[in-house]
């Protein structure tokens, strides 16, 4: 997966992340969890552009990286419950 740093200030970052738009969505609703001052991800188009992901926050890099990791902890949660479920 690729990602490109559009815009880097000290309280907006904006990311487009390549090939995969529903994680996108994932990381968008965990920051919103963290209570951050704003995020939102753009797609123009679903097969032909790559979606953007906006975050503004006091460290917006700090915020993101928060994010993305609780999405690891919530899936390999998921996994558990899908194992004790599934035997």
């Amino acid at each position: 997966m690729k990602i490109e740093v559009l815009e880097n200030e000290k309280d907006k970052l904006k990311v487009e992340i390549h090939d995969n738009v529903t994680l996108v969505g994932v990381i968008n609703e965990n920051l919103w969890q963290q209570k951050v001052d704003a995020a939102a991800f753009k797609l123009d188009h679903p097969y032909l552009s790559k979606p953007v992901l906006m975050v503004r926050s006091k460290n917006p890099k700090k915020s993101l990286i928060d994010a993305t990791e609780q999405v690891v902890v919530d899936v390999k949660d998921l996994r558990k419950k899908f194992q004790a479920e599934l035997k």
